[in-house]
């Protein structure tokens, strides 16, 4: 008999035992569960997509610079209305007064007294008249004190004070005052200007706070400030004692009444000008 040939028995897969339902197998082991096998060329599924529940958006702030931008813009247009209401009711008040700046002017000016000692101190004494004028059918003005500072060729050679008065419309008020000075230091080469000359240029400075009155209106008073320049005076002569009258005796009974007066006409030294001043009106910081 010839030999046969078998072909080899193929190896046995090994069968994974069946488990129970506590888990374990037959054999009484316990493992943890095995993940299912892998196929090849086969992806896995992707993960189960769960939605997530839906949210409210967040409310939108406002930022502060939001509110920095508006608060700008309404202040804006409130100062844009004043100032439209305002130039409309300056507009009526001028259409129905004609409001006019008063004008004053130094109509008289006697250098009384001005000493300069050997220790560069002055000591003066002025007399002066400024008459002032308001050209206004409607309004009046009220002058708080009035204080004037004199100088001569730019040195201050004396202060005074006026008194305030009420300045009716169409009307020319004439204001007498005088300034002096007493030991007043000024600066030597100052000082030495004052000694050389005999006639001097003169200025002042008024200052004053005016406000003006409509009928029973009284505005509230701003600063005011009078300047007048380009005017000179020297020093004035002493004025000449008068003479003795003798007054013979008259007969009886006739009598005379004598009237003594002096006169500082002949050598007084009051010098008449009519130097205009310019008024600038002052309201905080501003001058105009």
């Amino acid at each position: 008999m010839g030999d046969r040939a078998y072909a080899p028995a193929s190896k046995p897969v090994p069968v994974a035992a069946p488990r129970s339902a506590n888990g374990t197998a037959n054999g009484g082991g316990v493992g943890p569960p095995r993940p299912p096998p892998m196929v090849p060329g086969r992806v896995p599924p992707p993960p189960m997509y769960r939605p997530k529940p839906m949210q409210q958006p967040p409310r939108r702030r406002r930022s502060g610079r939001g509110w920095c931008c508006a608060c700008c813009l309404w202040l804006t247009l409130v100062l844009v209305g004043l100032v439209f209401l305002g130039a409309i009711a300056l507009g009526v008040f001028y259409v129905i007064y004609h409001p006019e700046l008063p004008t004053f002017a130094v109509t008289s000016l006697r250098l009384a007294a001005l000493n300069v000692s050997d220790s560069d101190s002055v000591t003066s004494r002025i007399e002066f008249t400024v008459t002032a004028r308001n050209p206004n059918e409607k309004i009046a003005f009220v002058y708080g004190d009035i204080g004037a500072a004199f100088a001569a060729d730019g040195t201050d050679i004396g202060d005074g004070t006026v008194p305030g008065f009420v300045h009716p419309s169409r009307n020319t008020t004439v204001i007498k005052g005088a300034a002096s000075a007493a030991a007043a230091t000024v600066d030597p080469v100052q000082a030495a200007s004052l000694r050389s000359k005999k006639s001097h240029a003169m200025s002042v400075e008024m200052d004053s706070k005016v406000g003006f009155q409509i009928g029973k209106f009284k505005s509230k008073r701003i600063n005011v400030r009078v300047l007048c320049s380009g005017f000179s005076a020297g020093l004035a002569k002493p004025a000449p004692s008068p003479a003795p009258i003798i007054v013979a005796a008259a007969p009886a009974p006739t009598r005379s009444k004598i009237r003594l007066s002096s006169s500082s006409s002949g050598g007084g030294g009051a010098a008449t000008t009519d130097a205009k001043c310019k008024l600038r009106v002052k309201i905080w910081i501003w001058t105009f």
